[in-house]
């Protein structure tokens, strides 16, 4: 079952540092087993919020990933974050 993470970050500045950052230590991230994806978006009208999709191929954990906890302390530093736990739905 897949299921992902959504980290959501609203910084003081414009978020660039960040996503840099981010961007750079991507490659590394992907080899935390069971991870499938990470995405970095930018809001469309709010340069400040950017957001990291996490997706997994393993069981769900509804209480997040280790990983993403992780990404969750370090963005701390940077602005507000919400971290969330979405599991896909499948009609019965």
């Amino acid at each position: 079952m897949e299921w992902m993470e959504i980290i959501k970050v609203r910084t003081a500045g414009n978020g660039q540092g960040i996503d840099n950052e981010f961007l750079e230590h991507a490659e590394g991230m992907m080899k935390s087993p069971g991870l499938s994806g990470v995405r970095v978006y930018a809001h469309a009208s709010v340069s400040s919020d950017l957001m990291i999709l996490l997706t997994w191929g393993t069981a769900p954990q509804p209480w997040g990933s280790d990983l993403a906890h992780s990404l969750s302390q370090e963005l701390k530093r940077y602005g507000l974050v919400d971290h969330s736990v979405w599991i896909e739905k499948k009609n019965k």
